[in-house]
């Protein structure tokens, strides 16, 4: 008996220091580089629907400041001065508040929160996307300067294309396994949700399916989940929705009058500010240029909002196709109509209209075109026709 007892204490003085090594409350101690930020109030605030809102705030001493609190079910945060249009010497901190100790720094180039098991992964993560993010913009000079130079050719230009390509795709199976391996806590949702438009609608829904109720529960996961659910409405096989937009001369135009006409219709969804998007268009231009005598006529429908630089780079990179846009962004009719989420998106019309295919990307628009034309479909055209 009495070794049972001692057993028993020995069992809840465990479980007492086991729970004793659980932080139930959090610090969060910040150091910030420069010195005139001293006698200034930082804030710690969260997104509160459209909002973002304060939640507490400190003064700042000797370039240091602390905050207390408890929380005990981690949320997104950041740490901001109220003026910060006005502050361009440093970089505002997206952490994630947690009960524990946090150690924050904030410079002008790569402020940062440790201290935490989600704060230590999101500041690694960060860090890996800064790297890709350098890697892309080195590609992109690299790229306008031999367009300015006119050292470009043929050759070169795959092979920037290639490189360019090769980057993006390593990094989105980067962000896909950062997303794997947090599927039950705020920060794989936060990940996933900064990254919606660059997942295809297949890995999101894979994800959704394997994620836990925490990370499903956060507010603009459920969005995004009921998204999914309207996707139904423009699966393979439905006809196609109709939108308004206006092409290149400013005259209204819509979907209508070039889908269902008889041919196959290629529609490009693009931004043509956006690298990745330029490099699809110009695939897409490459592909239609294969196929148009076999009746295919090719759009490109721009997520753009600023119509001298969507011209300014249609003409640049030489994209000779129909072009139509709204300069809506993300808001545009086009995207409400076919719930796109990432950008360059590839519709392809059967010639009444109904879709044959979605969301694909060029690769796999040419194996959709040899299966059908391989296998001896036709689309009557008349021999004068350009097929533009």
């Amino acid at each position: 008996m009495y070794r049972i007892i001692l057993s028993i204490i020995g069992i809840g003085l465990i479980l007492c220091g086991c729970s004793s090594n659980i932080p139930s409350s959090y610090e969060l101690n910040g150091e910030v580089y420069n010195s005139r930020f001293n006698g200034k109030t930082i804030y710690l605030s969260k997104v509160d629907g459209d909002e973002l809102t304060n939640i507490d705030s400190t003064l700042v001493e000797v370039n240091n400041f602390c905050l207390k609190g408890v929380q005990d079910v981690p949320t997104v945060c950041y740490l901001r001065f109220r003026e910060d249009h006005l502050l361009p010497e440093y970089v505002p901190v997206t952490f994630i508040l947690e009960n524990g100790t946090i150690n924050v720094q904030i410079t002008k180039s790569d402020s940062k929160a440790t201290g935490t098991v989600l704060n230590d992964s999101l500041f690694s993560f960060q860090k890996s996307m800064d790297k890709y993010e350098k890697q892309l913009t080195r590609i992109e000079a690299r790229y306008k300067k031999m367009i300015a130079d006119s050292t470009i050719n043929k050759e070169t230009e795959k092979q920037i294309y290639e490189e360019y390509n090769s980057e993006e795709k390593a990094n989105l199976e980067f962000i896909k396994k950062v997303i794997g391996q947090n599927l039950n806590n705020i920060l794989g949702a936060y990940i996933f949700n900064l990254n919606r438009n660059r997942l295809a609608d297949k890995d999101i829904e894979i994800i959704l399916q394997k994620a836990g109720s925490t990370f499903k529960n956060q507010p603009d996961i459920r969005l995004i989940s009921e998204r999914i659910r309207r996707l139904n409405n423009i699966s393979v096989g439905k006809m196609f929705k109709d939108f308004d937009s206006q092409d290149i001369q400013g005259r209204r135009k819509s979907l209508s009058e070039y889908a269902g006409r008889g041919k196959f219709l290629i529609v490009g969804f693009w931004a043509s500010i956006s690298p990745s998007s330029r490099i699809e268009m110009k695939n897409l231009i490459e592909i239609h240029k294969k196929y148009k005598y076999k009746g295919i006529d090719i759009i490109s429908v721009s997520l753009d909002t600023d119509s001298l630089s969507w011209i300014e780079n249609i003409e640049r990179y030489n994209l000779t196709c129909p072009h139509l846009s709204d300069f809506k962004g993300w808001e545009s009719d086009a995207v409400k109509a076919y719930e796109i989420n990432k950008i360059p998106y590839i519709l392809l019309l059967n010639p009444d209209g109904s879709i044959a295919a979605k969301e694909t990307d060029t690769n796999c628009l040419k194996e959709k075109l040899k299966e059908l034309f391989d296998w001896g479909y036709s689309v009557n055209v008349p021999k004068n026709q350009d097929g533009i």
